[in-house]
């Protein structure tokens, strides 16, 4: 779990690493669509846009050093990149 504060207080994303997948992040609300992910748009909904920027930031190099899926859970396109499961667990 990796604290993700901004939308919410004590907001986290999950990393998952799958063995034939590899590295994933799920966003919970750290980003809610793409759009917002890649223009850091906070919504105004968000207890604190500042930490909101920051753990964009942070989220994003994380996944850069990691090499990371991003799936944005709120967003349609990305649930098409999630592994199918169960062989994905494995």
């Amino acid at each position: 779990m990796l604290s993700t504060p901004g939308h919410t207080p004590g907001h986290h994303a999950l990393l998952v690493r799958l063995e034939k997948a590899g590295n994933v992040l799920l966003s919970g609300d750290v980003a809610h669509f793409r759009e917002n992910y890649e223009n850091n748009q906070v919504p105004t909904w968000n207890t604190n846009r500042a930490d909101t920027l920051a753990s964009l930031d942070r989220f994003k190099q994380i996944a850069r050093n990691l090499k990371a899926v991003v799936i944005l859970q709120h967003d349609p396109r990305d649930i098409e990149k999630l592994p199918p499961f169960p062989a994905a667990a494995e």
